[in-house]
């Protein structure tokens, strides 16, 4: 994953792979926005091609960064396949909001959606997911949920992030995020 500045914007890049020569997608591995913990077993999530930048061995998909633990994409839309696969489809007018939220040493994180339309994937921390895990929340546009950061905090910066009792609730509106931590 790279950032790059375009003006007073962050453009976040993120790899992008083809699966059989011919369906791109993202392994959530491959993001890491608060650069917490390593990222060992991610997801896979399918893409519109439309998103998809670049050239033959170098693909990409861009976000933009609106917080630094949210990314943003236009005209995007987030929808779950009856098999469960999860696929980022083109849709005029729509965005797709994605929310980092890592977990303490050998810790989960818990989250409790109280409006909008969202989606959760994980990224385990090792291969059996003992050493904690990464949350990532796919919204179709605004929504609102809680959350709750369990496992050994050594880490300042989460603590920075996402308050003092690592918990509290995330509202996105209006391409905005906003943390409201219980204290």
């Amino acid at each position: 994953m790279r950032e790059k500045r375009r003006g007073n914007q962050v453009v976040v890049k993120a790899p992008v792979y083809l699966k059989d020569e011919k369906y791109p997608y993202l392994n959530t591995r491959e993001l890491d926005l608060t650069h917490v913990g390593s990222r060992v077993r991610g997801r896979l999530i399918y893409l519109s091609k439309r998103f998809v930048r670049g050239r033959r061995n170098n693909k990409f998909i861009e976000f933009e960064m609106i917080n630094p633990i949210g990314l943003k994409l236009s005209n995007g839309k987030m929808v779950k396949t009856e098999k469960g696969t999860l696929v980022v489809k083109y849709e005029e007018n729509s965005t797709l909001y994605l929310i980092e939220i890592p977990s303490g040493f050998r810790g989960s994180v818990i989250v409790e959606p109280k409006s909008g339309e969202c989606y959760q994937t994980y990224v385990r921390m090792s291969p059996a997911g003992r050493l904690g895990e990464v949350a990532h929340i796919w919204c179709n546009g605004n929504a609102e949920f809680r959350y709750k950061i369990n496992g050994r905090i050594e880490e300042t910066l989460l603590i920075e992030m996402f308050g003092k009792s690592l918990s509290g609730r995330i509202i996105i509106k209006d391409n905005k995020v906003e943390i409201e931590y219980d204290e």
